[in-house]
């Protein structure tokens, strides 16, 4: 794996990030993977996100990870997940612009708080070929407008995640047309320490299954 730290520019500001490119020759289907909660620590090292990354490199795809609006260097100030949308939008044209990537293989992650940023915005929803959400709360998926895309979708999440097995998480899941696929890791919680293993190989296969 060769990593690169990159930088790019959306809605004036500049923002960090960090390309991870897989060990052979281009070009790769690439994958944008967005971070937890910048107010509860969450940036582009965080344990997750830093999996999913690696995992997906060893399997053969890129991946671009970055900071939101106002995490780390990244110009901008936090906007409760109403705004980054918009930086997101230019790191998958970013990742697929770069020339050992092809541009119409590109996925989407998010961990916690970005599934949230990726279920209320369906602009997101355009260019990848498919979407992963790590640990979404209910509150993420409820009515969110991907239930009724049909991009694939993959939902993972623990057992003991109190958060995404919330009363009313069947109902919503119910509503995804076409289903997405859901998994439930045993022993996990949201944070995934010591699950973060198992919960990679998870989404590493989805996007192997849909980029690949």
């Amino acid at each position: 794996m060769r990593q690169s730290a990159v930088s790019f520019t959306a809605k004036g500001m500049q923002f960090e990030g960090i390309i991870a490119l897989p060990d052979g020759e281009g070009p790769f289907a690439g994958v944008v993977m967005c971070h937890p909660h910048p107010l509860h620590g969450g940036s582009m090292d965080n344990n997750v996100v830093a999996a999913v990354t690696f995992g997906l490199a060893a399997a053969g795809i890129a991946s671009l990870r970055f900071n939101f609006r106002g995490v780390g260097n990244s110009e901008g100030v936090h906007a409760q997940g109403e705004q980054e949308h918009e930086e997101t939008l230019v790191a998958m044209d970013f990742l697929g612009a770069l020339p050992d990537v092809m541009d119409d293989r590109i996925g989407l992650g998010g961990y916690s708080f970005s599934t949230r940023v990726i279920c209320a915005h369906r602009q997101l929803y355009k260019k990848p070929r498919a979407i992963a959400l790590v640990a979404p709360s209910l509150e993420a998926i409820t009515d969110s407008p991907l239930q009724k895309d049909g991009t694939p979708r993959l939902i993972v999440t623990g057992d003991r995640d109190r958060l995404a097995n919330a009363d009313g998480v069947d109902e919503q899941l119910a509503r995804f047309n076409p289903p997405a696929d859901y998994h439930v890791i045993p022993g996990a919680d949201h944070f995934w320490v010591g699950q973060e293993g198992q919960m990679a190989e998870c989404v590493v296969q989805f996007f192997r299954a849909h980029l690949l």
